[in-house]
């Protein structure tokens, strides 16, 4: 009783009682009583007359801080409690405070000789009221309070206790634990609790005994009508709201219940089934139509409870019960109606796809191709999201560069663990289609790698985060898990929860998108790449045997194409080129690999070996049928293997060898020599003789061909006079431009063309001599001049050939010694000349005298070694004459056998001897 009592007006008492039922106990003095004249009668509050009860403590909120209980303010209400709540009383009103609160005498209808206000003082849960004023009451019943009070404080009952350790365990504890942690100590126990506070129908605030938390909690399974915003952004309760509160207040407030925790969200909000005497109050609501059923949390509780739910609400729909009253189907405005449909007959999506994982997306998106139907499914997480990985930009931010990194290590992470894997995937929820934002409906899922949820482990490694669901949203099985694994991840900094600041970068060389520059991008990383076994990540294929690697050792995206073989094309046999596309894709797509690089194609694409495990990609394409030999620049290093699987290919029928006939191939070989043989016949007749004009290195050399096409080529530059210095100046020279060049050497004119302009030189190159010269730009005046088209038009006099299987010396002294000794023997000589084969636009030969073969000369006197790279047959030719040299350690060979990887394979572009040009003799 407070103060307030001082002020009050006596009332003299009806003599016809109120009859109503006790709702709520707020306190030992206090009373929520509904008069049962009217079913809707309101509830009201009253204090129990003459009575002064120890005060409740505050539970707290967000920006209240909880406060203690008195000394036994919560035995005092619940000795009142566990008398009255939810019994029928009747009362008679004592007198009104001026603030209008009523003060009652009140009687259990089953008990009208004792008074709960006697009770309370008789058992010491309440002192008596006495007036500040000093005014006694002499009333009779007032008198008889004051000899129960006297006995109570004689006996030390209830709140007249003087035991100082009673008065302390009196005080109930004030609890600090969070949620997640308060989940964690009760799960799975069978919990007692009194419901404290009705938030609305699914939501209360309730307090375990004999621990005192105290906590809200939603029920599992079930989602009642709630409030929602009008346009004037006032609260408004949606149908049925109240009707569901005021059923649970009812039935529920003060009431004790069992209850047990199920789940929490990633608010912590915790969900749990309560029962208030033996009955499941989700499954009432369900049952009165007071509330829908939502599977992601329901499914939490066990089997059989489900069945009772669904059983509940199906129950409800077919009576058409409040929010089923319209029908089944205009019912969903309820948020979980629509989820539910994921448990539909005729439901599109697969609710289970067992498959092997061929492709990892961005954000999260795993493709599973089926084992059941062989289609590939496009697979979105359930309740998680992870980074988009997205191109940069010039303008970014720090956020967006952290994001993109973290994107990489997601798609990374899922893909060293899932691409090629064996996994299963089990539907979730289907969003519906949102239209305001034109989404479709989708589907969500969470995927199994054995017994792991995928998803669990994205999580804990801080590289995807939670979906933040509303209310009744459908997620994840697992989303208790995955709440509990992203706080691991909070706590560890991991990934998405790290430092931004510290957050490394990733930023990709990308020399695989399709410009003008590609070659030239191409060419500028090549000599960092190639020659050397790289890993790499396959991260799209193109066709059978050309794809789009990511080299992370070098940061860079290429074009890769498989040396070696060829695999049809799309024009040629559209059905064998996508068989061998999707036998590529399926072995390749995303899985890591090894290659070593060769060389570069014309389009910019890098060629050379892919190995899958230890086995070369190629020589797979080649066994199954998917791709033919294919090796015009001698690039295999099993070249009997290739051939051994090609034949078995072509004898099993196989693919691109479905119609093989060996007979008609036999013909065709055939043939093709007969060609080979004739050309090479014509071409010995052309080449066969010829002088060495000029001397690029000791492998290197100008021809000029002994054959009439060279006397006609001479006879029409004498005819066209190019010696006659009439012609026009070259006003503004180019590189590239066809001229007319006056040789220092020898003072005569000469066809030539601009190689270089570069720091006030000009750099020709002598087309009919294969010598080099440069000249001050400002000289171009007197010393160059247009050409006639029909002189532009002629071929050269010389050609530009490669001494075969012989490569450069690394040494510059032996080097020298080299070029002196070719400038010496052989620069103006004829020779003989045997063209092996034609790579890369330049005839790889074997020149002759009268002495024996050159090559092997240079080789024999250690000036050069042997280049086995180039794999020609001409090598065999030469391995003793290098014998030889190594014998006597003679030239690259003075220091014994040294490994060919100290040798350059490159033209030596710093050689100055002979002025910086070619040799030759005028």
């Amino acid at each position: 009783m407070t103060d307030t009592q001082s002020n009050v007006q006596s009332q003299i008492q009806p003599q016809v009682p109120t009859i109503g039922v006790v709702r709520a106990v707020n306190s030992g003095d206090s009373l929520v009583i509904q008069d049962l004249k009217t079913a809707d009668s309101p509830k009201v509050e009253y204090s129990l007359s003459h009575l002064t009860v120890p005060r409740l403590g505050y539970h707290g909120s967000n920006d209240k801080p909880p406060t203690k209980d008195l000394p036994f303010a919560w035995e005092s209400r619940e000795f009142l409690r566990s008398k009255c709540i939810g019994k029928k009383v009747q009362f008679f009103t004592d007198y009104t405070a001026p603030t209008g609160k009523k003060f009652i005498s009140v009687y259990l209808y089953d008990d009208l000789e004792n008074s709960l206000n006697k009770q309370m003082i008789e058992e010491g849960w309440a002192s008596l009221y006495r007036s500040t004023t000093g005014k006694e009451n002499k009333k009779p019943e007032y008198l008889n309070l004051i000899q129960l009070e006297s006995e109570a404080i004689s006996k030390e009952l209830g709140i007249h206790n003087k035991n100082p350790i009673a008065i302390t365990n009196s005080i109930r504890p004030i609890h600090t634990i969070n949620s997640f942690d308060l989940f964690n100590k009760l799960k799975g126990k069978q919990l007692t609790a009194v419901v404290e506070q009705v938030r609305n129908a699914a939501s209360y605030r309730v307090t375990i005994t004999p621990s005192f938390h105290t906590f809200l909690i939603q029920l599992s399974g079930v989602q009642c009508p709630g409030y929602k915003k009008d346009n004037n952004n006032q609260m408004q309760p949606e149908p049925f709201a109240l009707e569901a509160e005021s059923f649970i207040s009812k039935n529920l407030l003060h009431r004790d219940v069992q209850l047990t925790l199920d789940t929490f969200d990633k608010q912590g909000n915790l969900f749990g089934t309560i029962k208030c005497a033996d009955r499941d109050v989700a499954c009432e609501l369900l049952k009165n139509g007071l509330g829908t059923y939502v599977p992601w949390s329901g499914a939490t509780r066990s089997a059989p409870d489900q069945m009772l739910l669904k059983q509940a609400e199906e129950t409800a729909k077919g009576q058409g019960l409040r929010v089923w009253y319209q029908s089944p189907s205009s019912s969903s405005s309820s948020s979980s109606s629509s989820t539910s449909s994921s448990s539909s007959s005729n439901e599109p999506y697969p609710k289970e796809i067992d498959g092997k994982v061929n492709d990892i997306g961005n954000n999260g998106t795993i493709g599973i191709l089926s084992e059941n139907d062989r289609r590939e499914y496009k697979v979105t997480l359930a309740s998680i999201r992870v980074p988009n990985f997205s191109k940069p930009s010039e303008k970014e931010d720090k956020d967006s560069k952290f994001e993109r990194y973290y994107a990489y290590e997601a798609k990374e992470w899922l893909r060293k663990r899932l691409i090629g894997q064996k996994v299963s995937a089990k539907l979730e929820f289907i969003r519906p289609a949102i239209a305001s934002s034109n989404l479709p409906e989708k589907p969500y899922y969470s995927v199994f790698l054995g017994k792991g949820n995928v998803s669990l482990g994205l999580v804990e490694a801080g590289l995807a985060r939670l979906t933040e669901h509303k209310g009744a949203d459908n997620r994840a099985i697992d989303y208790e898990a995955l709440i509990t694994a992203e706080n691991k991840a909070k706590k560890k900094h991991s990934g998405l929860y790290s430092n931004k600041d510290s957050a490394p970068s990733f930023n990709v060389n990308d020399v695989s998108s399709e410009d003008k520059n590609l070659k030239a991008k191409a060419q500028k990383l090549l000599p960092h790449i190639r020659g050397i076994v790289l890993p790499a990540v396959v991260d799209y294929v193109f066709s059978a045997q050309r794809v789009k690697l990511f080299i992370e050792k070098e940061s860079c995206m290429i074009n890769f194409t498989m040396s070696g073989v060829r695999a049809p094309r799309r024009d040629e046999n559209e059905e064998l080129s996508n068989q061998a596309l999707s036998f590529s894709r399926e072995h390749l797509h995303q899985h890591d690999v090894h290659i070593q690089i060769e060389d570069i194609d014309k389009g910019g694409n890098f060629i050379g070996t892919l190995m899958v495990g230890n086995k070369n990609f190629a020589l797979s394409l080649v066994e199954m049928g998917f791709a033919s030999i294919y090796d015009p620049m001698n690039r295999l290093n099993d070249y009997q293997r290739f051939e051994d699987a090609e034949n078995k290919a072509k004898s099993s029928r196989l693919n691109l060898w479905k119609n093989y006939d060996p007979e008609e191939e036999q013909r065709v070989a055939n043939q093709k020599a007969a060609a080979e043989e004739e050309k090479k016949q014509q071409q010995k007749a052309e080449t066969g003789e010829a002088y060495i004009r000029a001397i690029v290195s000791p492998t290197e050399v100008y021809l000029q061909f002994a054959n009439n096409k060279t006397k006609d080529i001479e006879s029409q530059l004498a005819s066209l006079e190019i010696n006659n210095e009439d012609s026009t100046i070259v006003a503004m020279p180019k590189v590239g431009d066809i001229i007319k060049f006056k040789s220092q050497h020898d003072k005569k004119w000469h066809r030539s063309k601009i190689t270089s302009i570069a720091d006030g030189k000009i750099n020709v190159n002598l087309i009919d001599l294969g010598e080099r010269e440069s000249f001050p730009q400002s000289q171009s005046s007197t010393l160059i001049r247009n050409i006639n088209s029909k002189l532009q038009s002629l071929p050269s006099l010389v050609t530009l050939v490669k001494l075969a299987s012989c490569k450069n010396p690394s040494n510059d002294d032996i080097y020298n010694d080299a070029m002196d000794f070719m400038e010496k023997e052989f620069l103006d000589l004829k020779v003989g000349v045997n063209i092996i084969r034609d790579i890369d636009g330049i005839q790889h030969v074997l020149l002759t005298d009268n002495a024996g073969i050159i090559n092997g000369e240079l080789v024999r006197n250690g000036l050069v070694s042997i280049d086995r790279s180039t794999k020609l047959p001409s090598i065999q030719q030469l391995q003793d004459e290098e014998q030889k040299a190594k014998s006597k350690r003679l030239g690259v060979w003075r220091f014994g056998d040294i490994d060919s990887d100290d040798e350059d394979d490159k033209p030596r572009s710093n050689f100055k001897g002979k002025g910086g040009k070619p040799i030759s003799k005028k």
